[in-house]
């Protein structure tokens, strides 16, 4: 079978399709795009070619003759959440290690699935968070998409963040230090608690007396966080642990109990969820719970990196990889 280690380890480019399929460059062109003025057998045939070469059409146009360095399209949520650069920059270096470029696009103030759509024909894989499903023609059947904290369920390719681990040794390090009564700072407006939250609690199994304050309707992350630590101090028995959101929830936590008068770690202990090191800037330090960001940006890199050269398939088991929270002990709890 012909394919890119048989020419040197080079990828695919229109020309090899061409000529595997005896066709000109003009009619791969035309039924890679599927467009008219060619029959459905000679389609078929180029299909086929490309298939067997592993080709994925230039972003540029679908057509240009040499292939360059992929570029990944990393989609993330808000590069003012400080978890959003860290993971960007780990993403980064594994793909520049390789020779490869890197599009980061921010999706905050968009819908993240459209403009992952409209990335599409600027690059030649897609990364990260809200990547658009491979429906129709708008996201090529070649093209590999992976996924950042990956749903549990389905095979959608991508990184699975496994919360128990993590959440198991926070529970394990708040009995050990005699905590007896907690409470998680969620990120919804329902008081049921959001899945996380939800498994907070799960993972506490009653040996804690916790319960879940969510989220009011201020403004900013500043205000709401405020907010719970209110509800939070006026709670009795009063909460000996709050447990944030994410780092960036936890941080206008520390804010908000400093504001307060609220010694910390003395009187209340915080916590948490990200593990980013911004959390080491301040005094005292964050303590949370945490996946390893640049192993969670390797894998994602290397999954990129078999599709592109044929060894894996574009969704199921085969391509989804785990990454365990661990529990990052700091000064703060």
């Amino acid at each position: 079978m012909t394919d890119q280690s048989t020419r040197g380890g080079r990828r695919a480019t229109i020309i090899d399709v061409a000529a595997l399929a005896g066709v000109s460059r003009q009619t791969v062109s035309r039924a890679i795009n599927d467009m008219p003025g060619i029959s459905g057998a000679t389609r078929q045939r180029v299909l086929d070619a490309a298939e067997q070469l592993n080709y994925r059409p230039s972003r540029f146009g679908r057509g240009l003759v040499a292939a360059g360095p992929p570029t990944l399209g990393l989609l993330v949520d808000d590069l003012a959440n400080a978890y959003f650069p860290e993971i960007a920059r780990a993403v980064v270096r594994a793909a520049t290690a390789r020779g490869w470029n890197v599009l980061v696009v921010e999706t905050a103030t968009g819908d993240a699935a459209e403009i992952g759509r409209d990335l599409v024909h600027r690059v030649d894989a897609l990364v990260g968070y809200g990547l658009p499903d491979r429906a129709g023609h708008e996201v090529p059947d070649r093209m590999p998409l992976v996924r950042l904290d990956v749903p549990a369920e389905g095979d959608a390719a991508g990184v699975l963040y496994a919360t128990a681990e993590g959440f198991a040794a926070l529970a394990a390090h708040l009995a050990a230090t005699g905590t007896r009564t907690a409470a998680v700072l969620d990120s919804e407006h329902d008081g049921g608690g959001s899945v996380r939250a939800r498994r907070l609690l799960e993972a506490l199994d009653g040996s804690i007396a916790a319960s879940i304050l969510p989220i009011g309707p201020e403004p900013t992350v500043a205000a709401r966080a405020a907010q719970q630590v209110d509800t939070a101090l006026a709670l009795d028995p009063l909460p000996e642990v709050l447990i944030g959101w994410n780092d960036a929830h936890a941080l206008a936590t520390l804010k908000a109990l400093r504001v307060r008068g609220v010694d910390v770690p003395g009187r209340m202990r915080v916590v948490g969820i990200d593990g980013l090191a911004l959390g080491t800037l301040l005094s005292p330090e964050l303590t949370s719970i945490g996946v390893d960001i640049d192993l969670v940006a390797q894998h994602a890199v290397d999954l990129v990196d078999g599709m592109f050269e044929g060894r894996l398939p574009m969704s199921g088991e085969q391509v989804r990889r785990s990454v365990p929270y661990r529990l990052i002990l700091r000064e703060t709890a």
